[in-house]
């Protein structure tokens, strides 16, 4: 009998219910009195056949044999619920449940269920609530208290148990599919809390809080042009009066861009104030070792790019990766600030590094297929998108790591990255991101490949620069600025198209030839002092036609073209960094009088 029922309930499992119904009518005629032979009729009456009135028969039945047949007495309840809509006598079967199995979280949770199937949600929190309170790893209760919380308009509450379920809750074999409905619940209840919150309230705090601490002011600058959400200048490394937070308003989240570029501002007002900040930049040396590691592969590779394309390629590559290298560890702790310090925040945030998730690990994956890039980058790029991954598991329980497809070296890397940034955080003290920072690009080899320098080092060329422009003041009354010479060479640049006159063209590099070897005798110092002297003469624009002359070389009058050529070259030797902002359509013509210049002196 008992080998028939086991049969029965196997031929269940296969969804062959039509095959268990004679077993299970043998089964009775051996036993009538099988609590649990009638409890799976009934329930293969009801689920499969569709007919829930010889199934409640079958239920009376199934407790008459045993009344504490706690699956019987769910069944009951549930088919009250549903079949005949009598809840008050379903409740009855329900606390028999809790009286002879208060323990038992699956059979509550369902009862929870079957108040939510009815939409009354209330109900369904009493039995629920009781589950949660028993087993706190229950997916299943997690998801249905956090729908309920939702359906019911308390969102902030069906956040929190999202929240919780996420970090806490395990899967388990009878729902293994309930943590993904988990977690879709979770991003629509975060989606509906952001919106609903006033994060322009938080961010001004911030702001307001940050601005005490140096006082200075930090502008928000909208810039559609930016390939990141946004990005922080911070005023002692631009030379500037203000800290500057630029964003790009067509990226999503941008309240979360706000307060992460703000937590780089407060790690660098801490780092400054104890004497232990640090600037990563890209140097003239850093240039050449990443050239001589990646141009022979880059070459190869991309044989089709012309060599002038393929360099700016190249640069953008080097750029890239200095800025992921910096920015991977970096971040981790701006995050950790935000997610700690603001739990406000923690909608939007996960919101948005979600979002950043879904487009790390798409890029990631085109890296890894394309082949377009050195194996040894999209390594570096892979593992530190895993060590950001294995953070936001962390702090909102939501694993993507497995999107990556990493290898065990992969993984292991990353982990080990990650640890480290952990270790930091029960010690850490103002400064010590720069000490994680040469830690993560040691890990890589890639030392030679980014400078982190002292930002005292940076504060005193910028002092150097700014006392050179004071000193040029005279000549026009007033300081410099980009906007100043931007206007002035615009006119200029729309009549002359770079290249496209071969006489002035070569004219031009010959003149640029000239100032190149005019410079070679002068300290960097000096070509400065010229660059910013000539800059300050075409604030109201430069006539080819014209006669000019200035006080850094007084024995010396310039033809228009030949002013223009010392301008050019004087800002490609002194302010390379800014030299595209001159507007100047001369880059042929450079290239030309560079060549001519290496094949004259071989430099």
């Amino acid at each position: 009998m008992a080998n028939r029922l086991q049969q029965a309930l196997d031929l269940c499992n296969k969804n062959e219910f039509e095959k268990a119904l004679p077993l299970l009518e043998e089964a009775l005629k051996d036993n009538p009195q099988d609590s649990e032979a009638w409890r799976v009729l009934a329930q293969i009456h009801w689920n499969h056949m569709h007919d829930p009135d010889k199934a409640y028969d079958e239920l009376i039945e199934a407790l008459r044999c045993e009344p504490k047949n706690i699956w019987a007495l769910v069944l009951m309840g549930n088919l009250l619920t549903k079949e005949k809509n009598d809840v008050e006598h379903a409740k009855q079967y329900y606390e028999k449940v809790l009286e002879y199995y208060p323990d038992s979280v699956i059979a509550i949770n369902n009862i929870g269920a079957t108040f939510m199937e009815r939409k009354d949600y209330e109900g369904a929190l009493v039995y629920l609530e009781k589950a949660m309170a028993i087993d706190d790893s229950y997916a299943n209760s997690y998801y249905g208290l956090g729908l309920c919380y939702y359906k019911l308009g308390r969102i902030e509450e069906a956040f929190d148990i999202c929240f919780k379920g996420a970090l806490k809750s395990s899967d388990r074999p009878e729902n293994p599919a309930v943590r993904e409905e988990l977690v879709k619940l979770y991003i629509t209840v975060a989606k509906e809390y952001a919106d609903k919150t006033n994060y322009i309230n938080v961010w001004k705090g911030i702001k307001d809080e940050l601005e005490a601490v140096d006082h200075v002011n930090i502008r928000i600058v909208e810039d559609t042009t930016l390939n990141v959400h946004a990005k922080m200048e911070y005023a002692p490394l631009h030379a500037a009066k203000e800290h500057v937070i630029r964003y790009n308003p067509e990226k999503d989240f941008v309240e979360h861009l706000f307060i992460h570029e703000m937590m780089h501002l407060k790690m660098n007002q801490q780092a400054t104030k104890s004497n232990r900040a640090k600037a990563v930049i890209s140097s003239e040396q850093t240039r050449v070792a990443f050239r001589k590691r990646y141009l022979a592969f880059m070459k190869k590779k991309h044989s089709h790019i012309p060599a002038q394309e393929l360099d700016k390629v190249i640069a953008g590559l080097a750029d890239g990766l200095g800025l992921q290298l910096m920015n991977c560890p970096l971040d981790l702790l701006v995050e950790h600030m935000i997610y700690t310090g603001y739990p406000i925040v923690r909608p939007i945030q996960m919101l948005s590094l979600f979002h950043m998730e879904q487009d790390n690990i798409n890029a990631v994956r085109q890296s890894a297929a394309n082949g377009f890039f050195p194996k040894e980058i999209v390594y570096a790029n892979k593992v530190m998108n895993i060590v950001t991954s294995l953070h936001f598991k962390d702090m909102y329980g939501i694993n993507l790591i497995g999107q990556y497809r990493p290898t065990k070296q992969e993984l292991d890397h990353a982990k080990d990255l990650y640890e480290e940034f952990k270790a930091y955080l029960d010690t850490y003290k103002a400064g010590d991101e720069y000490e994680m920072l040469e830690y993560f690009v040691q890990s890589f080899n890639m030392e030679d490949l980014v400078e982190i320098i002292d930002e005292s080092q940076v504060t005193a060329g910028m002092k150097a620069d700014l006392s050179m422009k004071s000193d040029l003041k005279d000549l026009r009354g007033g300081a410099l600025s980009e906007e100043d010479v931007d206007a002035a060479n615009a006119h200029f640049a729309l009549n002359h198209q770079d290249g496209a006159n071969p006489t002035e063209t070569m004219m031009m590099s010959m003149y640029m030839l000239s100032a190149m070897e005019y410079f070679d005798k002068l300290n960097p110092r000096d070509v400065h002092r010229i660059a910013i002297e000539i800059a300050m003469v075409g604030v109201t624009g430069i006539d080819p036609k014209k006669k000019y002359s200035i006080k850094s070389i007084p024995e010396k009058e310039f033809g228009g073209y030949e002013f223009l050529a010392y301008y050019y070259v004087s800002w490609a030797r002194a302010i390379p960094e800014k030299l595209e902002h001159l507007g100047l359509p001369f880059s042929k013509a450079y290239e030309s009088a560079m060549q001519l210049y290496k094949t004259k002196y071989g430099k």
